[in-house]
């Protein structure tokens, strides 16, 4: 099965880098880089579109989805990342911002309050996503349209879901904030092994 993870187009959130509503919409350059990555995704000859069911995310694959002749399907199981409320609207590297990074990857893992998310969450929801993959058919090719957060965990977490050590969690932060609003990652996966809890199915391509 190949899948294609693919990072929504820009939003006025990206340009300001400031954590953003989950109505957040594209800008006119987001949706011109959703009908670009479109053309291209396009060539690939996709059977089926998913998204996160968050605006940026909807919209992108709306605009992929009319290159492609697809209807896009939207699940929580794709979105970026539930943060605190009350960090929406801070810059990523404001003092609320790095209080919440430090709570969240080094607090108590059952800590959920506030609406977010923490690693624990994340890592148990990247488990389900996969397991939705998984159920396509083995011959399906699957463009699946998220959030820089997700895909960047998601890949680091393909084959185990324990915690990342803080030199690894800081290399997937780096790789987070340098990825370009509809950056495509290839993914391979075996439904063959997919069973075998002793082999990792998933082969990044990119």
């Amino acid at each position: 099965m190949e899948i294609y993870l693919v990072r929504h187009g820009q939003t006025g959130g990206n340009v300001a880098h400031r954590h953003q509503a989950e109505d957040t919409p594209l800008t006119a350059l987001g949706r011109e880089q959703a009908r670009n990555v479109g053309q291209i995704l396009k060539d690939y000859k996709p059977t089926h579109l998913l998204c996160s069911n968050l605006v940026r995310a909807l919209e992108t694959a709306q605009e992929i989805g009319k290159a492609c002749n697809l209807i896009p399907d939207t699940s929580r199981h794709f979105i970026e990342l539930a943060r605190p409320r009350g960090v929406t609207g801070y810059h990523h590297r404001s003092l609320s911002s790095y209080i919440f990074y430090m709570r969240w990857l080094f607090g108590k893992e059952d800590e959920t309050d506030e609406g977010w998310e923490s690693y624990s969450d994340v890592r148990a929801r990247i488990k389900l996503a996969q397991e939705v993959l998984s159920k396509y058919p083995e011959d399906a090719r699957l463009v699946v349209v998220s959030h820089s957060v997700f895909i960047s965990l998601f890949v680091a977490h393909l084959c185990s879901d324990k915690a990342l050590s803080p030199l690894q969690a800081v290399r997937v932060f780096r790789k987070l904030t340098t990825m370009p609003n509809t950056h495509v990652t290839p993914l391979l996966l075996d439904t063959k092994m997919s069973n075998d809890n002793n082999t990792c199915a998933w082969i990044v391509e990119d």
